[in-house]
């Protein structure tokens, strides 16, 4: 089966809050440190977001910091290779020549602010027998004008897979077809892909209610770092819990992380 992986950066959205705010102090002392995002998947190019902390309180001063001209380094095999700034704090591996290779080890590194900002991450593997119990799933558009009557109940479609060590999954649905009907009825989703946070285990049910559209849909099982799961498990912080963002990087904060794919399609068809 094809591995696809779309535009990944999408879905983390939220995990990235986490990494903007630093703790909270009695002092107007801020430590500038530079938060990071890099997912590196088989087959995408590298890309590295670098961001700069803010502080939790809003009177803090933060100094002035360039983020577009460091000098981002990732290491394969004792080879270095430095990826090209395309401004805003956003580097990538421009001419494709970073390897991505399952169950392999990777190391970020830069200086920042005069002190090395290092993580280190593995590919994880291509997850192993991705299958699924059917290739369509029919049900009714939803109509939330209307009192809804009872229906047939809808068999979900099973996906199932290898995962012996209990490591941590996810899973994507996106619709790939144009100007395809939303499964609620006068709605344009908000969001065009349903997104799972991480789980352990070997099947997931896809129910009605994971899809946004009808029409031939996209699902992607994603094979994760255990990294990549504690970001979803952090409570949200407030100035009266605040806690630490969680981070694999060192001198910094956020997250270097590899992750691997396997894709399969399905169709959702109104009744």
């Amino acid at each position: 089966m094809k591995s696809y992986t779309p535009n990944f950066w999408l879905f983390f959205v939220a995990a990235a809050i986490i990494f903007t705010g630093c703790s909270k102090s009695d002092s107007n002392v801020f430590t500038d440190l530079p938060v990071v995002e890099s997912y590196l998947i088989p087959g995408e190019q590298v890309r590295v977001q670098i961001s700069q902390k803010t502080p939790y309180q809003e009177d803090v001063p933060v100094p002035e910091t360039d983020i577009s001209n460091l000098n981002i380094v990732i290491e394969y095999q004792n080879i270095e290779y430095m990826l090209t700034s395309l401004g805003s704090g956003l580097y990538a591996d421009t001419s494709g020549i970073v390897p991505i290779e399952s169950d392999s080890s990777y190391k970020l590194s830069f200086i920042y602010n005069q002190q090395p900002v290092t993580s280190v991450t593995v590919i994880p593997s291509v997850p192993i027998d991705f299958t699924a119990s059917d290739t369509s799933i029919t049900f009714a558009q939803f109509d939330y004008s209307t009192t809804p009557t009872p229906g047939t109940a809808i068999t979900p479609i099973t996906l199932t897979w290898l995962n012996t060590l209990e490591d941590y999954y996810m899973i994507t649905v996106e619709c790939i077809d144009s100007n395809a009907t939303s499964v609620i009825k006068d709605s344009i989703p908000s969001d065009d892909i349903f997104t799972s946070p991480p789980f352990t285990g070997d099947e997931v049910d896809l129910h009605p209610r994971m899809f946004k559209y009808f029409g031939r849909n996209r699902v992607v099982l994603y094979h994760l770092n255990p990294e990549y799961s504690s970001f979803f498990s952090q409570p949200v912080s407030t100035t009266q819990n605040y806690q630490d963002p969680p981070t694999n990087i060192v001198n910094g904060l956020g997250i270097f992380t590899g992750l691997n794919t396997d894709t399969l399609y399905v169709r959702a068809i109104q009744e």
